[in-house]
């Protein structure tokens, strides 16, 4: 079996990074501390520009959103919130949902897929706030270090989830003292376990080889690299031209439209900035690959 990155991970070391705030929470503190400001009168000015403000930007985004939608309908909207800043824009102003779990779901697919082929399974158990709590299934069998393990989570969640700050591999303990006022809608959805659709046999896709499938009406191209298959996007970044007709050298695909470069087995750009391809998850189970691309809860039993 070839290394994946969880095995790199354990190796690479570099200087610590900063959690990323949340910036929305500091936004909020900001303007708390304003509005008690021991003038009056400054409380009464910030609530009134803020209000102004509040007023040009909310009809103009709201205006804007239904005429994206009506040209583009929801998949474009979803291409449109798939960025991080975009998605945080409009969320501020209640234009699109907030859903923390289904974020940090999609945050933890690009290491997913690799983890799968090492015999690790992550849950995601809840999300409070800025801090993630998972299980991860196979661990012990796996042969990986749980550090190793560990790391690469963390970095797909600070890439891809807004705010986050810190991975608990466990159960949330409850508080001490009185129990909280609210509880978080994330910690009481059940858990979720990817969906393997039937794509190709793997006799089909030697090694080197690409192959463009389509699973759920999700566009997703397949990989063998030395005998491990891997599923990225079908798409170079944000255009919506194909990369099943890109050579394959090693693990790195090179778009025969642009002359972009990513690594399969990471989603990463390798040629400079830009978009990450979504990774997901790949299962080999009688001589067939599968590929998930939902989740669907977890029995209880």
């Amino acid at each position: 079996m070839s290394e994946g990155p969880v095995t790199d991970a354990a190796v690479h070391e570099g200087p610590e990074t900063e959690p990323a705030p949340d910036v929305l929470d500091e936004v909020h503190e900001l303007i708390a501390a304003l509005e008690s400001h021991p003038d009056p009168r400054v409380g009464a000015q910030v609530a009134a520009l803020l209000q102004r403000i509040d007023a040009v930007h909310r009809t103009a985004l709201t205006h804007l959103m239904s005429a994206v939608h009506g040209m583009g309908g929801d998949a474009f909207i979803n291409r449109l919130t798939a960025n991080a800043a975009v998605r945080l824009l409009l969320m501020s102003y209640d234009l699109v949902a907030v859903d923390r779990r289904i974020q940090t779901e999609e945050a933890l697919d690009l290491v997913r897929s690799h983890l799968h082929a090492h015999g690790v399974d992550v849950e995601l158990l809840e999300v409070v706030g800025s801090v993630v709590y998972a299980r991860l299934h196979g661990l012990e069998s796996a042969g990986i270090a749980p550090a190793a393990v560990q790391r690469d989570l963390e970095e797909a969640l600070r890439t891809g989830l807004l705010g986050f700050q810190e991975l608990v591999l466990g159960e949330r303990r409850p508080a001490a003292g009185p129990p909280a006022a609210f509880v978080s809608l994330g910690g009481v959805r059940r858990a979720q376990r990817p969906v393997y659709r039937r794509v190709l046999a793997a006799s089909e896709l030697p090694p080197g080889g690409l192959r463009g499938v389509e699973v759920d009406g999700v566009p997703i191209l397949i990989a063998n690299v030395d005998g491990e298959f891997y599923a990225v996007q079908n798409r170079c970044g944000d255009s919506p031209l194909p990369l099943e007709f890109s050579v394959l050298e090693g693990g790195e695909v090179r778009c025969s439209w642009h002359g972009c470069r990513y690594d399969v087995r990471t989603g990463t750009r390798l040629d400079g900035a830009g978009e990450r391809l979504a990774v997901y998850p790949v299962a080999v189970a009688d001589g067939e690959i599968r590929v998930a691309v939902g989740v669907e809860p977890v029995s209880a039993g």
